[in-house]
């Protein structure tokens, strides 16, 4: 909803400025000027733009008498119009690049095209702007020459001729000649780029002058910021009295000593061109004399905008059904959100007039996406071929395969006949997650991809452009397959137009001996692209028009609905987009940002001219994904400065708020806090029901190992998720061994390398300790080996590596501290990595004994001298002594069972640990003496016990107490009065695969 406090009712003004439409005024004038004469047809009418000309037809058949026929005048827009009195064809830019490529080799035939296509356009553009704004060649260039000889003057030598330096100022010393040969060229075969056709129309129109040629009447109306070819194409009419020039202006920023830059430049050509006010329109007191209502729409976010211009177009249309009305896009991005927005019911018809972008279009992304694949791939040596094999890494393949337009496709394949590609992505996304594929070789894929074309099209090695357009021609045929029904026409105009641009590449590239890099081809495929629209069909003069600001000129609505009013949008951000340094733009008066930000002032202010509602929406500051959150100059401009001069203008500041709906709490206990109340609906508790009793049970039969008794304390919901629900956590690719794997290989070196002294009976001694430091990284290198199995990443690459040598260095450094350590040898191991189990009949409070399974795996099992066990546990992480000590000073017994009973931290958990591996070794029949760990980030300590004393404490004999302590953990499983629920402890829930479900 839009709230916004209560204004006041528009006050009437009297005497107020006519508000007829620009265009329908300069009609009725026409006809009425030249229509008896019958010289109307003869005229030659220039506006702004090809939506001018459309509206200015209509207004002209309307303006003519019932039952009088009228021969239209010629009517183009300005570029059209200079286009055609230059007699040329204006170029595309792609061939316009690589015509100034070839003479640009011709100068330096060390130049690399890679490179030129960085700078290329630019330069086009700049050669376009110096033609258009005629100025001097010889004089551009020479003063660009000198400002760089500045640069590089030094007292001291001029820098080698091979030198970057040296060919850098010498390109700026041969742009004269390069400009003298692209233009020749460019006259030579009657083509031109947009600035030359304009410097080629002013020079042919002054070459019919001279001659006295009779050349027709000219109507300039509604112009806005002019060319220099622009202006002195009028200024040579109007001295051959063959000339009218009429703009469209206001008082309010036309008037003398005005701040508003909108009507700078008008002032100027009112100088300029000799013309009287009154082709001004008076100045008109449009602005500051009309009634009209203003409103200033906040919405949170870019994409909210389309929603809330159709509301506001939906409730223009039901309040005045005549209306015309403009929803005018500064960013053009926003186009498809607002036509998703449009309220069919309320606005059955509009007019589309700037066409879509094509890379604002879903193919484009899916084409973005294979250039990301291809060019974050890596190329390996092959010992085969000699050549680089691709390799791609699995998320940009991922993120292809999933693209709609695929997944489409998908969709129509799992319909055909033939069964063996039904699933094909589903299958390939998979296999890649299973295998943890992380650079994928393009045979891989293919092979994955059970040889169909749409993988090879896809990932078919690319090595130049012609690889490129024929993947493309491949991806467009069988794209098309699944988009022939009635319902897909957008996308497969989307196809069509790729297709079309694929083919004028192909047609351009074909024939030249410079082949170009995927990253070259790709900056020439996007720069068709973005000059690429899809039309909309629709009533040309429609009373609902969704156009850009630049389409607005000489335009007039009732209504106007602008998005985007923000800064760096409207207007757009102050770039330097030329290869001209500053200084020569001003010096040789070629258009700066500063003329373009005027230009946009006069867009802005004389859209609002006449129309009597005004809808401006911005977004508010901090919203993501923003270039800025400021309102834009014009927003504030009428707030301080138009407001303070109509008072007739009602300014409305809105914000958009989505409707919460209301939220019911369930009652509390008195005295509960809000806070607490909240805390009690988002908490996720389970009760322990018959259903989940009996669950738990079967968990318990079948084995509790230690890591799952503290998973239960530490948490019970991630015990219940894991352990009873079984919910398997999201697979994804690992492209580096985890903590789990790391552990895993560490522990597997160890064991291969003590594995002989074990099988052989025979103590770890200190001579033979040299030996295993040797054998160390064999083993570990084995080791990470074996966990890749099934994986696809190596372990010689990348962070694997790294990780391999830490282990390395671990295993070594735990070997090496044996000879350190006092009594450490000779090492007698009775067993490694030993599966212990042994079943306890638990008593429970219904006088059953539960028989409760429990397993484990203890790393080692040592023997020491006085032939007493000391099971051993391995830990790749930082633990100190003082971790394993539950007992603390000043404090019995009872205390440290409580713990180790209760404790939900790390210390508590190794304790538990250790305590259940000693106690499964005793129900075997082979009573440990000693727990210790063995911590491989803190070698020093040596193999640091657990002191389990408390459990012996006053005679008690160790196995029967840890039977008591387990059933009493036991029953607290199963005790239904305590609920599963989630922890406390925030940092636990860190890592937690299933974080998401209980919202942390």
């Amino acid at each position: 909803m839009i709230t916004a406090p209560a204004s006041p009712t528009l006050a009437p003004l009297t005497n107020r400025p006519d508000t007829t439409p620009f265009l329908t005024r300069m009609a009725r004038e026409l006809v009425a000027k030249y229509g008896p004469s019958g010289d109307l047809s003869d005229l030659v009418v220039v506006v702004p733009t090809r939506r001018a000309v459309v509206y200015l037809q209509n207004e002209l058949s309307l303006a003519a008498e019932a039952g009088q026929a009228v021969w239209s005048p010629r009517i183009a827009a300005m570029e059209d119009y200079m286009v055609e009195l230059a007699g040329v064809q204006v170029e595309e830019p792609i061939a316009l690049q690589l015509l100034l490529f070839e003479i640009l080799r011709d100068i330096d035939p060390k130049l690399d095209f890679d490179q030129f296509v960085g700078w290329s356009g630019l330069l086009l553009q700049d050669f376009s702007s110096l033609d258009q704004n005629l100025a001097s060649p010889k004089k551009v260039f020479e003063y660009l020459s000198q400002a760089k000889a500045l640069e590089r003057w030094e007292l001291g030598a001029e820098p080698s001729p091979q030198s970057t330096t040296a060919a850098y100022f010498r390109f700026w010393d041969d742009l004269e000649k390069v400009y003298r040969r692209l233009r020749r060229r460019m006259e030579q075969t009657h083509l031109a780029y947009p600035g030359l056709a304009y410097r080629l129309a002013v020079n042919r129109v002054q070459d019919r002058l001279e001659k006295d040629e009779v050349l027709p009447q000219h109507i300039f109306i509604g112009l806005g910021l002019l060319s220099k070819a622009e202006e002195k194409l009028i200024r040579l009419l109007r001295k051959a009295r063959r000339a009218e020039v009429f703009f469209d202006a206001d008082a309010f920023y036309l008037e003398r000593g005005s701040p508003n830059r909108a009507g700078q430049h008008l002032r100027e050509y009112q100088e300029l061109f000799d013309l009287p006010w009154e082709n001004f329109g008076g100045p008109a007191e449009l602005l500051r004399g009309l009634p009209r209502e203003v409103r200033f729409v906040g919405v949170a976010n870019a994409s909210m905008q389309g929603k809330v211009a159709g509301q506001l177009l939906a409730e223009s249309r039901r309040l005045n059904p005549s209306a015309k009305v403009a929803v005018v896009l500064p960013d053009e991005t926003l186009l498809l959100p607002v036509l998703h927005g449009l309220p069919l019911g309320a606005v059955p018809e509009y007019n589309v007039t700037m066409g879509l972008n094509f890379q604002s279009t879903p193919l484009f992304n899916l084409v973005d996406l294979l250039f990301e694949v291809h060019l974050t791939g890596v190329r390996e040596g092959s010992p085969e071929t000699g050549y680089g094999v691709p390799r791609y890494h699995h998320l940009a393949v991922s993120k292809l395969l999933q693209h709609p337009f695929l997944r489409r496709y998908q969709h129509w394949l799992d319909k055909q006949e033939d069964t063996r590609h039904h699933g094909l992505l589903d299958h390939v996304c998979r296999a890649i997650v299973k295998r943890h594929a992380v650079l994928l070789p393009a045979e891989e894929l293919v092979e994955l991809g059970r040889g169909h074309e749409l993988l090879r099209a896809l990932f078919a090695t690319w090595n130049n452009c012609d690889d490129i357009i024929a993947a493309c021609y491949t991806l467009i045929n069988l794209l098309k397959q699944a988009y022939q029904d009635q319902h897909s026409a957008i996308e497969a105009e989307y196809l069509y137009l790729f297709f079309t641009l694929v083919k004028r590449l192909d047609s351009v590239f074909d024939c030249r001996e410079q082949r170009l890099s995927v990253r070259s081809f790709r900056r020439f495929l996007y720069e068709q692209m973005k000059a690429t629209r899809l039309p909309f069909s629709g009533e040309p003069i429609a009373d609902v028009q969704v156009m850009g600001l630049l389409e607005t000129r000489a335009l007039d609505f009732d209504h106007i609905i602008i998005l985007s009013c923000n800064e760096n949008v409207l207007p757009a951000p102050k770039r330097h987009s030329s290869l001209f340094p500053y200084d020569v733009l001003t010096t040789f008066q070629l258009p700066t940002y500063a003329d373009h930000e005027s230009a946009t002032a006069h867009q802005f202010w004389r859209l609002l001219q006449r129309a009597r509602q005004i809808d401006l929406l911005h977004i508010l500051p901090g919203a993501e994904g923003t270039r800025t959150g400021e309102r834009s100059r014009f927003l504030l401009q009428i707030e301080n400065d138009l407001a303070v001069q109509n008072p007739g203008l009602v300014l409305r500041d809105l914000t958009v708020t989505s409707p919460e709906p209301e939220q019911a709490l369930p009652p509390t206990h008195a005295g509960a806090s809000a806070l607490e109340a909240s805390d009690e609906t988002t908490d996720l508790v389970l009760e322990k029901d018959t259903g989940m009793l009996l669950a738990l049970r079967e968990v318990l039969t079948k084995g509790l190992s230690p890591t799952a008794l503290n998973q239960y304390l530490n948490c019970s919901l991630q015990f219940y998720f894991q352990r009873v629900a079984r919910f398997r956590e999201n697979d994804e690719v690992e492209e580096a061994l985890g903590p789990d794997g790391f552990g895993t290989v560490v522990h597997e070196a160890l064991e291969e390398l003590l594995g002989p002294f074990q099988l052989n009976k025979q103590p770890v001694t200190a001579p033979d300790i040299p030996g295993l430091v040797k054998l160390a990284p064999i083993m570990v290198a084995k080791a990470l080996r074996r966990e890749e199995e099934g994986r696809h990443a190596r372990a010689d690459e990348g962070l694997n590596h790294v990780l391999g040598q830490v282990a390395s260095q671990l295993v070594r450094r735990y070997l090496e501290s044996l000879l350190e350590q006092p009594d450490a040898l000779p090492l007698l191991i009775q067993s490694q990595e030993e599966a212990l189990q042994t079943t306890v009949y638990v008593p429970l409070p219904t006088g059953e004994k539960l028989p409760v399974s429990l397993v484990g795996f203890a790393d080692r099992v040592d023997q020491l001298p006085d032939g007493r066990l000391r099971v051993v546990d391995y830990k790749t992480g930082m633990v100190e002594k003082y971790n394993l000590q539950l007992l603390k000073r000043g404090e019995g017994p009872a205390d440290a069972v409580q713990r180790l009973l209760q404790d939900a931290t790390p210390a508590a958990d190794k304790v538990r640990q250790l305590w259940l591996y000693r106690f499964l070794l005793a129900q075997g029949g082979r009573p440990a003496a000693d727990a210790a760990i063995i911590s491989l980030r803190n070698l020093g300590a040596g193999p640091m016990s657990a002191d389990m004393s408390f459990l012996t404490a006053d005679g008690q004999d160790f196995v029967q107490h840890s039977e008591r302590l387990l059933s009493q953990l036991v029953n607290r499983i199963l005790d239904p009065q305590e609920p599963i629920r989630k922890t406390d402890d925030l940092d636990k829930c860190q890592y937690c695969p299933y974080k998401g479900i209980c919202a942390r």
